[in-house]
């Protein structure tokens, strides 16, 4: 026979006023027999309907009780416990009783095992004498009939499936509210809280997965919900946030206590139809439990019952009766020391589905020193989240321990527990500062210096700018969030809308601390617009200007031919002079590469072939005037009059075709002109009469 979903279904019946004053010497007795009193029950809907503990004992007396709603086995032997939980001066009247429903059906025996009743102001046990697949805790204010009870549950396969249904509802219902009401729920436990409460309720919600749960927790409920739309999740406000976040509370309490949207869907409806059925005159009402100390506080509507009705609560909790779990870490199985951090897991889905209940949890070391932990099961996800906040961890390699009802079980695979890094010294790589330009594009860069393997958010901020806004910046890890230390991390950055300047890379890890990392975005490298430079063989100091743009951004400039000195640059950058000094051994027509270091820039820029050397330089070495016939003033040595045309055989070294002859004035006074070999006009002519002579002539009139 195929064994079937257990479940227990937990069905309380509340008289209206149910707390009365006793005598004293009666409250003494009762008080003698009861656990602990319970903290004043708060429900986030409805009211309190009361406190109960219920456990289970093995056959061996000497382990402890566990809570019934986590047990995962219930079978021969198995003792539970039952203990009211009273406030003072509270009595619980009525009575109690147990149903069982075997998980093997065997011919000839009762479908349901029904105890005899029994008081519900005392502790009670009932010995399970087989195992079973549903079980249902029932307390009647005004007795119980064992007829009507029988007749209750003993349905066919559909109720029985309806009831799982109900009690996965309540499950999902009870999980949200926790996640909700405790301010110290990670983002991952109130994703994977959600995402379960959605699945169960039938709701087509698009959640963005990578939003906050804050803004998902939004999303959903104003789907379910259109009267919540006002929900702010972002508002600035502390007390506003609380109040907001009890509103979610409540409005997921509302929904499973009958919203059409909650228990109507997947059939429970149907099942509220058949309970009303077998017991008329019934009213039943969905209630779910809050742990409380060592038991359950159960929340029901309060509201009266109509004439002549009384009305029942039911609370569900399944037993899955199913082996411990065989569970192996994945590889991001590295944790930060005393934070919450979520490790992926391979696991069965049957084993998953109840991983909620393993207890217990430790970290233990190869020395046997052992740290307890708290661990959540991220449904979402198929990862578990380890909280290790409160556990005193020494960085090093731990195996994962939990207790299946008393059972030890190990999961597969070792969890590393790693300080956080401090980016304190953290640069880009120099290569990467170097190309990060502002008003460019999208630039991919390396950082460096620690370890990055816990990081979860960069951001990119211009400094000393209080209205700045942080602009995200994408990242990747080599190995994986969370898979072992990395010294690096590439970072794509976006400058198109960046100003040259100061910045900060903001990168936050687990702990939700944002860490600066100063980087510079410089502007972009010069443009030299004449290279090459040309310089003649054999002279000394030569100098040249260069011209382009940025060039004040130019710190030095280097070439093996020699050595080159830079005057500072014109206001606008455009333009440079510089000297150059050659060595003495170069050939002409050899280009010569220049290297030019940037201000900012850790690597330098190479131009190719930008220095050219030419042949020796030219040197005029005696001229020859040709003066006119009969000039109208005596001319002094050296003078020429002004007007005529100028002749003169010029004696000259080292000539070139390319060579050039300046004439001007002294002191630059009139203009200036520049003659080709062989260039002939109106007004001039140069001629190369020998390889060691040229033939001048220039009209001085203009």
């Amino acid at each position: 026979m195929v064994p079937r979903a257990a479940s227990l279904v937990l069905v309380v019946c509340l008289l209206a006023q149910a707390q009365s004053t006793s005598s004293p010497d009666n409250s003494s007795a009762d008080a003698a027999a009861q656990p602990e009193t319970p903290p004043p029950a708060v429900c986030p809907a409805g009211g309190p309907i009361g406190a109960v503990d219920l456990r289970v004992r093995p056959p061996q007396g000497d382990q402890t009780p566990l809570p019934f709603r986590t047990i995962n086995h219930l079978t021969e032997g198995d003792v539970v416990l039952y203990s009211p939980m009273l406030h003072h001066h509270e009595k619980r009247p009525g009575e109690v009783s147990l149903v069982l429903v075997p998980r093997k059906r065997d011919p000839g025996r009762d479908a349901l095992i029904v105890t005899d009743p029994k008081p519900a102001d005392k502790p009670q046990e009932w010995k399970v004498d087989q195992t079973v697949s549903l079980a249902a805790f029932i307390y009647g204010p005004d007795g119980l009939s064992r007829k009507k009870v029988k007749g209750f549950l003993s349905q066919d396969d559909l109720l029985i499936a309806q009831l799982a249904d109900y009690a996965e509802k309540t499950a999902e219902t009870e999980a949200l509210i926790q996640a909700l009401s405790n301010t110290n729920s990670s983002s991952a436990s109130m994703n994977a809280a959600l995402t379960g409460f959605a699945s169960q309720y039938g709701v087509a919600v698009g959640i963005d997965k990578t939003a906050p749960p804050a803004v998902q927790a939004q999303t959903l409920f104003t789907t379910m919900n259109p009267q919540l739309a006002t929900y702010d999740p972002l508002t600035a406000a502390t007390g506003s946030r609380i109040g907001q976040t009890a509103s979610l509370t409540t409005a997921a309490a509302s929904l499973f206590f009958g919203s059409p949207i909650g228990l109507a869907a997947g059939g429970t409806a149907m099942l509220l139809d058949l309970r009303a059925i077998a017991f008329p005159g019934t009213q039943f009402r969905s209630s779910f439990a809050q742990p409380i100390q060592d038991g359950l506080n159960l929340c029901g509507q309060r509201t009266p019952p109509p004439p002549h009705t009384r009305i029942a609560y039911i609370w569900a909790n399944r037993i899955p009766n199913s082996p411990a779990p065989a569970l192996t870490i994945q590889r991001a199985n590295n944790i930060p020391i005393g934070q919450k951090t979520p490790v992926p897991v391979d696991v069965l889905p049957v084993a998953w589905k109840y991983l909620d209940r393993a207890r217990s949890w430790t970290l233990e070391n190869d020395k046997g020193q052992k740290a307890p932990v708290n661990v959540l099961k991220l449904a979402n996800q198929k990862a578990l989240e380890i909280d290790v906040s409160k556990a005193s961890l020494a960085p090093g390699g731990y195996r994962l321990t939990g207790f299946w009802d008393w059972s030890r079980f190990e999961v597969k695979g070792d969890i590393h527990v790693r300080p956080l890094s401090d980016f304190s010294s953290s640069r880009l790589e120099p290569s990467s500062q170097d190309r990060l330009l502002a008003k460019g594009d999208k630039t991919v860069v390396t950082l460096q210096q620690g370890d990055f393997e816990f990081i979860n958010k960069v951001e990119i901020r211009k400094t000393a700018d209080e209205f700045a806004v942080p602009q995200p910046v994408p990242f990747l890890l080599p190995k994986g969030l969370r898979e072992g230390p990395q010294d690096h991390v590439d970072l794509q950055i976006n400058t198109a809308e960046l100003d040259p300047g100061e910045y900060q890379l903001l990168i936050s890890q687990a702990d939700g601390k944002s860490q600066p990392v100063p980087v510079h975005l410089l502007p972009n490298p010069p443009k030299i617009n004449n290279f090459p430079i040309l310089a003649n063989q054999g002279a000394t100091a030569q100098h040249y200007v260069l011209k382009g743009e940025r060039l004040d951004l130019l710190t030095k400039l280097e070439t093996p031919a020699g050595t080159i000195q830079l005057d500072p640059a014109t206001t606008d950058g455009s333009q440079r002079s510089l000297t150059i000094q050659l060595k003495d051994d170069l050939k002409p027509g050899a280009p010569h590469s220049v290297t030019a270091y940037l201000r900012d820039h850790h690597e330098p820029m190479k131009f190719e072939g930008a220095l050219k050397i030419t042949g020796p330089l030219p040197l005029i070495a005696s001229s020859k005037l040709s003066l006119p016939a009969g000039p109208a003033v005596a001319l002094n040595p050296g003078e020429i009059p002004a007007g005529d045309t100028l002749s003169a055989v010029l004696d000259v070294k080292n000539i070139d075709p390319t060579s050039q002859l300046r004439l001007a004035c002294a002191q630059d006074v009139g203009p200036q002109a520049e003659l080709h070999i062989g260039e002939q006009t109106d007004q001039s002519s140069l001629q190369q009469l020998s390889p060691d002579q040229l033939f001048v002539s220039y009209d001085t009139a203009p």
